[in-house]
C-alpha cells in the first residue's frame, strides 16, 4: 500500500509524520474541457501540475508546497483575491482568513473551495466527488477527502463554482465549434490562459495540428488562440503558428 506523507507548510513538523493518504492511487488523466467557470479554470490548472514535486516554500511553476499551489492555482487563473492575494502563505493562515470572515464550513463543498486538513496542518482544492488535489511530499496528487488519517478540518468556501470566466458562456454543446485549423510552426506551450505567464498544460511540437474554437487579442496586440488538440483545450501564441 502506498501512503505517502502530506507536503504541508511545515509550522508543525512533528505533526507531518502522522498525516498519510490511505491506498493512494495514481490519478488518471483527464482531458480538458472548455472552462465556464472559475473553479474549473482554477482545477484545471492544479490539474496541470499533478507530478510536481514538494518543496517546502515553493510556489510554483515546477515544485510547490500545499500553500503554494493553492496560491499558483488561483493566482495564474486570475483569482487571487478570493484567497487573500497570496498574503496568506500557510494552510492554518488561510483557514483563520476564511473563517474570521465567516466562510468555512464542514459542509456543503463547491468545486474550487479550498480543503483543510490537521487544524491547518495542510490544504488542497476541493475539485468535486469528495476528491482534492494538493500537494504531498511525493509530489502534486489527486485524492479523496477523506482518505486522509489527518482529521478533516473545515471547507473554505471561495465561490469560484458559480463565476462565470469573463467572456464565457455556458454551453450544453458536446464539442466545441472549430471555426479554422491552424498548424504550429515552433515548439510552443499550451496553456491555461491568454497570457505567457498562464500555466503551461503541455507542449506542442513543430507540426501539430490545432483546431481553432476563439481568438483574443492581448494588451501588445498579440493574437492567443483557443484551440481543440484532438485530446486537450488551451490557448496557444497565435504567431507561433500558420493557416493549415
Amino acid at each position: 500500500m502506498h501512503s505517502p506523507s502530506l507536503g504541508a507548510r511545515a509550522f508543525i513538523p512533528a505533526l507531518l509524520a502522522g498525516v498519510v493518504l490511505i491506498g493512494l492511487a495514481p490519478a488518471t488523466p483527464v482531458a480538458a474541457a472548455t472552462p465556464t467557470t472559475e473553479a474549473q479554470q482554477i482545477i484545471q490548472i492544479a490539474r496541470a501540475q499533478v507530478g510536481d514535486p514538494w518543496r517546502y516554500g515553493a510556489t510554483g511553476p515546477y515544485a510547490f508546497d500545499c500553500s503554494g499551489l493553492v496560491i499558483y492555482s488561483f493566482k495564474a487563473a486570475g483569482d487571487g483575491a478570493a484567497i487573500g492575494n497570496g498574503n496568506y502563505r500557510s494552510a492554518r493562515a488561510l483557514y483563520d482568513w476564511f473563517r474570521g470572515r465567516g466562510l468555512a464550513s464542514r459542509t456543503d463543498p463547491k468545486p474550487g473551495d479550498l480543503v483543510v486538513w490537521g487544524s491547518g496542518s495542510h490544504i488542497g482544492i476541493y475539485i468535486g466527488s469528495g476528491m482534492a488535489i494538493s500537494t504531498l511530499t511525493s509530489g502534486v496528487k489527486v485524492h479523496g477527502v477523506f482518505a486522509v488519517t489527518a482529521s478533516f478540518t473545515a471547507y473554505l468556501h471561495t465561490g469560484m463554482s458559480t463565476k462565470l470566466i469573463s467572456g464565457a458562456t455556458v454551453t450544453t454543446a458536446a464539442a466545441p465549434i472549430i471555426i479554422a485549423t491552424r498548424i504550429v510552426i515552433d515548439d510552443t506551450n499550451l496553456r491555461t490562459g491568454h497570457s505567457v505567464d498562464a500555466a503551461r498544460l503541455a507542449l506542442l511540437p513543430v507540426g501539430r495540428t490545432v483546431g481553432v474554437i476563439r481568438t483574443w487579442k492581448d494588451a501588445y496586440g498579440r493574437t492567443w488562440l483557443y484551440v481543440s488538440t484532438g485530446g486537450m483545450l488551451g490557448w496557444v501564441a497565435g504567431w507561433k503558428t500558420r493557416a493549415a
